[in-house]
């Protein structure tokens, strides 16, 4: 089991953070060692591999509060299919522009509202909710973006800013997708998947060779959109969290 104090989300639960990731070998006697945590941690969220439904329900009779099933997701960029046609009208369209400067990062940020990342576990956590889900993002890709290590691009269909993806850089030509969505002016109209689709060409030319991502059971239409332009189901992980 392996235990980080997560000092960083400080500033969004204005809360102590612990985030505890434990291990498919690890024994039951490990959940004990979490009872000093909670007296020293305001907020813990604690992330359970696939079949330790032991662990889960332990985690429970200890006051936690299971948040989301979290599917890690990869995809070989060296073998991407064809676009398809039920997309290709649409990615035709699309071009994509990296955020560079200050200026730039400020306007993307400027265009999420607090309705962007509904599906989140911590929106959909009644006792936190959308508006310290939309801080925490927000700091988030500013601190990446801050950090020399992110990849921050916004799409534009035609003549009009519709989106953004957020990635971080990894070893050997491998790039984590951490963020993507919509803008709230371009949503309904079926081209997340075109995105997804065009964003993995637009990788690939530029010299990655795969891509990983999360996705949350919270949100289906991510995890569908992943799922039809090729990525592959990896690992599955429980995600619970404790308030105190």
């Amino acid at each position: 089991m392996k235990r980080i104090d997560a000092y960083w989300e400080q500033r969004n639960f204005d809360k102590r953070v612990l985030e505890v990731e434990m291990d498919a070998d690890d024994s039951s006697d490990c959940l004990a060692a979490l009872e000093d945590d909670c007296a020293n941690y305001e907020y813990i969220v604690a992330k359970v591999p696939k079949h330790r439904l032991d662990l889960v329900h332990g985690l429970e009779a200890s006051g936690f509060r299971f948040m989301e099933t979290q599917m890690e997701m990869s995809m070989n960029l060296k073998k991407l299919a064809e676009p398809s046609r039920f997309t290709k009208a649409i990615a035709d369209h699309i071009r994509f522009q990296t955020v560079d400067t200050r200026e730039h990062l400020e306007a993307l940020l400027s265009n999420i509202d607090e309705d962007l990342f509904v599906t989140d576990r911590v929106s959909l956590d009644p006792v936190l909710g959308n508006g310290i889900a939309h801080k925490r993002y927000i700091n988030w890709i500013r601190d990446g973006f801050l950090s020399g290590n992110a990849l921050i691009i916004e799409a534009i269909l035609k003549s009009n800013k519709v989106g953004f993806f957020y990635f971080t850089k990894r070893k050997d030509k491998t790039i984590h997708a951490v963020l993507a969505s919509v803008y709230k002016n371009a949503r309904r109209r079926a081209i997340g998947p075109s995105f997804l689709e065009e964003i993995c060409s637009w990788l690939a030319k530029e010299g990655y060779t795969k891509i990983t991502t999360r996705v949350s059971s919270n949100n289906l239409e991510s995890l569908r959109a992943n799922l039809f332009v090729g990525f592959e189901m990896k690992e599955i992980y429980y995600i619970l969290r404790k308030l105190t």
